[in-house]
Parts: C-alpha cells; structure tokens; sequence
C-alpha cells in the first residue's frame, strides 16, 4: 500500500536534522505512541475505504473512466 503515515515523529524529526538529532520510532517509550497513532491512522483509512466502496456499490461501475477504476484497484490494493 502506498499509503505514507504521519506520525508526528517524521515531522519533529525533520526539524530536528538541523541538529543532527534524531528520535528513533522504535525506542522504548515512543514505540507505543507510534503504534497507537499508526493504528489510528490505518483504521481512519480503511473506514473510508468502505465508505467510498459503500458509495461506488449504489453505482453503475459503467460510468467510471478506466483510469478511474484503475486508480480505484491500485488505492485498494488490488492488482490489475
């Protein structure tokens, strides 16, 4: 999946280049943090996966461009 998470860490951490500093994600206390917000960030992601899924169900799939469903397979993580 191509799906790039934000954990707040990635932004602290390219501030703190500048000083050559850098906080592990994987260290003790942090890794909880990090796993708690990756599994909230994943879990917001596939809810609206379904959603759009929900929505696209009440639909004809005819009236998607190709490139349009190819994006929709690639988002999904299904290959074509």
């Amino acid at each position: 999946m191509s799906l790039e998470p934000v954990t707040g860490l990635n932004t602290i951490n390219n501030v703190l280049k500048l000083f050559r500093i850098k906080i592990p994600i994987d260290a003790p206390v942090v890794s909880y943090l990090t796993r708690a917000v990756l599994t909230r960030e994943l879990n917001l992601y596939f809810r609206n996966l379904r959603r759009e899924d929900e929505l696209m169900s009440f639909e004809s799939l005819d009236k998607f461009s190709e490139d349009e469903l190819n994006s929709i397979c690639i988002r999904r993580g299904i290959e074509i």
